[in-house]
């Protein structure tokens, strides 16, 4: 039976058991006591009530009326425990401002483990809040992935849809990367995450081909005309008019095409920008969110269209309302995943969800 560590932290001073565990992060070699109240845990976590159920009191304790329960987890994560019990015992004054990604993923595993996550989950929102506004700009790939594995196994909707739109946002315009998942049950969510970066991808090559054909459709035979005639019509000679092509949509439609060039976004070739520069001094490649902050950012250009004919397709008019669409429908686009649909295994409808989205 295990003994009772030279060093005990109170958790509660009246508590009944004591969790051994092998030490914490900065001295793991030193074991440590947990003081705590297997009412309290055996409320929340009915793991935690089988373990109390077939563990023994110590005997040859001194100075204490009761002997308390000595549970043996010297193979559990002492510094993810330590949280775990104090959350689960509200003390909340023993919990820390902050947890980096890693910290939280394995406080999420742990509350998996013992079955407590609904007890334990509401606890974790600041942590995860404080993550979103201060990570999502700076942290990379592998930080995100963590958060999205610990908003997964807590069952934190509206955390997980923003953590996995940062991280689809953060991925290439041309590979696909696959996360590599810690736990078995995560596996399935590498992989689906992975395909939905694909599916951002084509999404986003459609949104661009749109704005480029909101142009390039001038272009096409059924729409070149003279000027005050319609579509596959000519002057009569007999009216000693001389037949000329109506310059404005064609004009236009070049304007547009060429301001979609000079802002990197259309076509393709020109995606990449050597102005950016990875960590490494190399060249970063062109990112999904790059793309989109492009398209926010674009401005079309002045276009005066006041010759155009009746006959004419109004490009500018059509451009614009195309831009406008496409950035409308971006903002609201949920890139990432919707926790809810990826648990039911098929796409419901956005009011069935706790996030809201098409």
């Amino acid at each position: 039976m295990a003994q009772i560590p030279e060093s005990v932290a109170n958790v509660v001073a009246d508590g009944d058991a004591i969790l051994v565990l092998s030490g914490f992060s900065g001295s793991p070699q030193t074991p440590i006591g947990l003081r705590v109240s297997t009412h309290a845990l055996s409320l929340a976590s009915p793991t935690f009530k089988n373990t109390f159920a077939n563990a023994k009191p110590l005997t040859d304790t001194e100075g204490e009326a009761t002997p308390p329960i000595i549970v043996d987890l010297l193979d559990e994560d002492a510094d993810a425990m330590y949280i775990l019990v104090n959350i689960l015992h509200l003390r909340n004054d023993k919990l820390p401002t902050h947890l980096p990604p890693s910290g939280l993923r394995r406080l999420a595993i742990l509350a998996q483990k013992y079955a407590c996550v609904v007890a334990a989950s509401r606890a974790t929102v600041h942590w995860f809040d404080r993550l979103y506004f201060n990570t999502t700009t700076s942290s990379g790939p592998i930080e995100t992935w963590s958060i999205i594995e610990a908003a997964y196994l807590f069952d934190e909707a509206t955390f997980f849809a923003r953590f996995t739109t940062a991280w689809i946002l953060k991925q290439s315009l041309h590979t696909k990367q696959i996360p590599l998942a810690t736990t078995a049950e995560t596996q399935k969510l590498a992989l689906m995450l992975a395909e939905r970066q694909s599916q951002a991808q084509i999404l986003l090559r459609r949104d661009i081909d749109m704005l480029a054909d909101a142009c390039a459709f001038t272009f096409s035979k059924d729409k070149i005309h003279y000027i005050d005639y319609a579509p596959g019509l000519s002057p009569d000679p007999d009216e000693g008019r001389q037949a000329v092509t109506c310059p404005v949509d064609s004009e236009g439609a070049k304007e547009y095409l060429g301001a979609l060039r000079d802002a990197k976004i259309w076509p393709s070739v020109v995606w990449e920008d050597h102005s950016l520069s990875s960590s490494n001094g190399g060249r970063k490649d062109i990112t999904i969110g790059d793309m989109v902050d492009r398209i926010k950012a674009f401005r079309e250009p002045e276009y005066d269209d006041c010759d155009k004919c009746e006959f004419c397709e109004d490009v500018r008019l059509t451009f614009v309302e195309t831009l406008q669409g496409k950035r409308e429908e971006q903002e609201k686009r949920l890139w990432g995943l919707c926790l809810d649909c990826f648990k039911a295994g098929v796409a419901r409808a956005g009011g069935e969800c706790r996030v809201e989205h098409a």
